[in-house]
């Protein structure tokens, strides 16, 4: 109860003081009229509705105007939202012009899987636009992180690889991991695990991710050496906490992996995901008998994902939507420190995580330059991660 009082007095103030505000700070959502995309729209307006500091305008961009106005009839994104059409194979030209006027873009389109170049982020740069992203492919990520020099120098801030997992899940990596070498522990070992019960209301975008995941070597380190694995491998049961209880869990590529590596420099990092029902886990481990080249084919897995879209509903709404992710950092001698948190659906935390790293962006506390999650500083750690429990059914930092 005292958690609403606080969050009702904060809006009350909030709105007093935004009316004094004749300007609002532009922000662009492209893939808005997507599920991850529209639910990050949402929480821009609510969370920015709290801060007395913040008075945004929040657009939609996108290729297509119909599934926008679709978005908009289906309730996924609010009805005053304004739609910018954002092509993002129209390269560097029309991309400046779509991000021209904003003072930060989020970028939501995926899949990300297959894209090598970060032409959005370069257009933000070159612009002056702050930028945040949900990436989850490495080699993307790694292209991004190259602009590094470029956006510091342009005085940009960018965070790559950001939402709840990737995200969240690496800001949990980096407080466990703190709290062991704070105490002067030589960290050893750092498992990553996750469970999303169907899609998360997440829809086909990510069941075509997850196919194309498959195809894609599972990247982990042991004693600091790149090691590619065979993705859906080595089965793990993992405890993500009450109300869950255990899941069996496989190997899958995750970008948390090799950025913590690199910012924290763990030596032993791997990373596994499951889901329920349970044959959906056996039907992914199925999938890989496809040809990879036919199975890393975005387009040909992303038809056949929304060709798939009523089983999959229908599947959602026997098995409901929860995200849960659990961390498992151990030190030399075996002490271990584990966090999980968990979210009762995966469209509506991706959407908080992903605005919560938006609005650090914003407020300052990420300085100019191409960040990781797990390399921001402890105050857009901290902020980031208490924004991620509310409506969390678990959260044990």
């Amino acid at each position: 109860a005292s958690v609403r009082l606080r969050i009702i007095v904060s809006c009350i103030v909030a709105t007093l003081c935004k009316s004094m505000t004749t300007t609002p700070t532009k922000v662009l959502v492209v893939g808005g009229s997507g599920r991850v995309g529209g639910s990050t729209v949402r929480w821009l307006r609510r969370l920015s509705d709290r801060d007395p500091l913040l008075n945004l305008a929040v657009s939609s961009g996108g290729r297509s105007s119909d599934s926008f106005r679709r978005a908009v009839r289906r309730g996924v994104l609010p009805p005053d939202t304004d739609f910018v059409p954002v092509d993002l194979d129209g390269g560097d030209e029309s991309l400046s012009a779509a991000v021209g006027g904003f003072s930060l873009v989020v970028h939501t389109a995926g899949p990300f899987q297959g894209r090598t170049d970060p032409g959005l982020l370069r257009s933000c740069v070159r612009g002056g636009v702050a930028y945040v992203d949900v990436c989850d492919e490495w080699e993307l990520a790694v292209a991004a992180k190259e602009m590094e020099g470029e956006a510091a120098e342009a005085g940009v801030a960018a965070v790559v690889s950001s939402g709840i997992w990737p995200g969240v899940s690496a800001l949990m990596a980096a407080e466990a991991i703190g709290r062991l070498r704070n105490s002067g522990k030589e960290v050893e070992d750092l498992k990553f695990s996750f469970f999303t019960s169907g899609t998360g209301n997440a829809g086909p975008t990510i069941v075509s991710a997850t196919f194309l995941l498959l195809a894609t070597p599972a990247l982990t380190y042991a004693d600091g050496k790149t090691t590619q694995k065979e993705p859906w491998t080595e089965q793990r049961s993992v405890d993500f906490g009450p109300t869950i209880g255990t899941k069996p869990t496989w190997l899958l590529d995750n970008p948390d992996v090799p950025t913590v590596r690199q910012a924290l420099g763990v030596p032993n990092v791997s990373s596994r995901f499951g889901t329920d029902p349970l044959f959906w886990n056996y039907l992914f481990g199925a999938m890989k008998a496809i040809p990879r080249s036919l199975l890393y084919n975005r387009d040909a897995m992303q038809n056949f994902a929304l060709f798939s879209e009523p089983i999959i509903r229908a599947v959602d709404a026997l098995v409901g939507a929860t995200n849960a992710m659990r961390v498992d950092v151990t030190a030399e001698g075996g002490e271990t420190v584990t966090m999980r948190v968990a979210h009762p659906d995966l469209e509506q935390c991706v959407g908080q995580a992903t605005a919560a790293f938006a609005l650090e962006v914003l407020r300052g506390t990420v300085a100019p330059g191409v960040w990781f999650p797990a390399e921001l500083q402890k105050e857009a750690r901290a902020n980031i991660l208490e924004a991620a429990r509310e409506d969390s059914i678990v959260y044990e930092l």
